[in-house]
């Protein structure tokens, strides 16, 4: 990372945030002009998907023209060759490469360019700003994934993989005493239950934020308490960085408007809509209209209590591969189903798991002697949704932390894509 390019695309990112809805408008097509016609020119990938839909790239240059391009689907990316869908602009090996989890089955790599690299830097600066974050002031803990990563002194920050025990994640955090904890949620969660099984308090921070996972209400409850903090979600993508974050008014997660144009496409199915994103800066391997497999309910419209006009989500719902599927052709939401079984008192955290279209078992947590009244509300509510003649399991288990290094789904479902 060049620490002068990334500053001063962070302070640029700084400004552009609270540019109003016209001028954001104009510096997204701006670079919308700017990128097609790289892609055309340099991604084999593009050029015959313009070419088989008969688009002369020159026309596109308003948000309305970018409709008309086709969507790209990840696994059109995943089984496709470096050299059909990276750049020709530049040498594969002066990009940098990166893996996502896949966490659903497949896992794909892009390829970053150094000057993408230094604004998904700045983006991530931004989003950790925007928490009350202040550089070079805080020291800041990090759990997460990205174990290649080296703690990094003169940034004051500190990373502690996310496959180490919650009691040597919580050796690290007194250690290192930070002001500022940022992190996966599973590992964050597991943390605070290991100080609160040796009966220690926490010490005050000045802020918590979480990442990769669905943050629950009680997550998030259970979060602040404990560290007597605000707590503040950032929606990301290993492909294109923070797409999201909540600012201190928590009304919605505010868009990186400034660098992406993100689409809601209606999936057909209530509120919820498919995120499809056109990446702006990306240059080495371009992503337009690039179907995330993300679900997304639209946030409230129109200026932010903060001041903000960036358009805002209400929620990423969760994987599209996790939507419930029903004998009749329906499909259900896994926003609707965390909603409706998040009203049932006296239970921490669950799991609904579809093994096929009629059965489904839901793991939860609950004191001993909530069990059997929890189960009924789940059957209950659960049934409400996927109907009466399903088979549903209601499971109380101690814990329902995933294995070290997986992320944890509160909806799963193991039907055959």
């Amino acid at each position: 990372m060049q620490p002068l390019r990334m500053l001063q695309a962070y302070r640029s990112l700084l400004a552009s945030q609270w540019l109003d809805r016209d001028r954001l408008r104009a510096l997204q097509e701006e670079k919308l002009r700017r990128l097609i016609p790289h892609a055309y020119a340099t991604v084999p990938h593009y050029r015959r998907l313009f070419d088989e839909a008969g688009i002369d790239p020159s026309r596109i240059r308003t948000l309305e023209d970018l409709t008309r391009v086709p969507i790209t689907a990840k696994p059109d990316l995943q089984t496709a060759e470096p050299g059909t869908i990276v750049s020709s602009a530049y040498r594969l090996e002066e990009l940098t490469a990166a893996r996502t989890t896949g966490s659903t089955g497949r896992p794909m790599t892009t390829y970053y360019d150094a000057r993408f690299l230094q604004i998904r830097n700045a983006l991530f600066l931004r989003a950790l700003t925007v928490a009350g974050y202040r550089l070079g002031r805080h020291r800041m803990m990090l759990i997460t994934d990205e174990r290649a990563k080296r703690s990094r002194p003169l940034l004051r920050w500190r990373y502690v993989s996310d496959e180490e025990t919650p009691e040597r994640m919580l050796a690290e955090f007194r250690a290192f005493r930070p002001h500022v904890l940022y992190g996966l949620v599973t590992p964050l969660r597991q943390m605070v239950l290991a100080a609160r099984a040796e009966g220690a308090t926490l010490p005050r921070l000045d802020a918590v934020i979480t990442t990769a996972e669905s943050l629950d209400p009680g997550t998030r409850r259970l979060l602040g308490e404990a560290f007597q903090a605000p707590v503040f979600d950032i929606y990301g993508l290993t492909e294109m960085g923070p797409m999201a974050w909540e600012c201190p008014h928590h009304a919605g997660y505010h868009l990186s408007e400034d660098t992406a144009v993100i689409e809601l496409v209606p999936t057909g199915h209530g509120d919820s809509h498919s995120l499809v994103i056109t990446n702006l800066e990306l240059y080495g391997m371009p992503l337009i209209r690039y179907r995330t497999g993300d679900l997304a309910r639209r946030g409230p419209e129109g200026r932010c209590a903060c001041g903000r006009r960036l358009a805002r989500l209400e929620a990423v719902e969760g994987r599209a591969v996790d939507a419930v599927r029903l004998r009749d052709g329906q499909t259900v939401s896994p926003y609707r189903i965390t909603v409706s079984l998040g009203r049932i008192p006296g239970f921490q955290r669950y799991q609904v798991i579809q093994h096929d279209l009629s059965t489904f078992t839901v793991r939860f947590e609950s004191p001993p002697e909530r069990e059997a009244e929890v189960a009924r509300d789940i059957r209950t509510v659960l049934a409400s949704i996927v109907g009466s003649d399903a088979v549903i399991e209601p499971r109380r288990e101690p814990s329902l932390d995933p294995p070290p290094g997986r992320k944890f789904r509160t909806v799963e479902c193991r039907l055959p894509a």
